[in-house]
């Protein structure tokens, strides 16, 4: 996608579906937010809605309501279901490298990551492809991964 193209918190798009992936992550980042303030404003508003006034008072139990433990049980299973069936998608577009894909392989180490080219070419933490190739990237890891 175009949009986050140029977006200064993502690296260079390097591949035809980084715009994909920016995008379903860019979703999930903006629900999650949403999600969060809202909450944290719910939460302060009836902190302060239903402070106890005095020791000796105590609040009436309220009521349940059936309709809206519905509504917040569906909505956040139909925004899972979106960004699930979003994220099969992006996946399924990622998953089969085409036929004549050249094979680099990615090794990742705790603090780096170590390429090796088809040629036998080795590159560490940055990798170089021809523009315009496809190409299949095989990765493994020798420790935690924290690059």
């Amino acid at each position: 996608m175009e949009i986050f193209k140029n977006f200064p918190l993502f690296p260079d798009q390097a591949s035809t579906v980084a715009g994909q992936v920016d995008a379903l992550y860019f979703f999930a980042l903006l629900v999650s937010a949403f999600f969060s303030l809202l909450i944290a404003a719910l939460l302060l508003f009836f902190a302060v809605k239903y402070k106890r006034r005095s020791e000796d008072e105590y609040g009436v139990p309220e009521k349940t309501s059936t309709p809206l433990e519905i509504t917040w049980s569906v909505i956040p299973l139909i925004i899972t279901l979106v960004i699930f069936v979003w994220g099969v998608h992006v996946f399924i577009a990622v998953r089969t490298p085409p036929a004549d894909a050249a094979e680099y392989y990615a090794v990742g180490k705790q603090w780096m990551w170590k390429f090796q080219h088809p040629a036998g070419n080795r590159e560490i933490n940055d990798l170089h492809v021809p523009v315009g190739q496809p190409i299949k990237l095989t990765m493994t890891s020798e420790d935690v991964i924290h690059s």
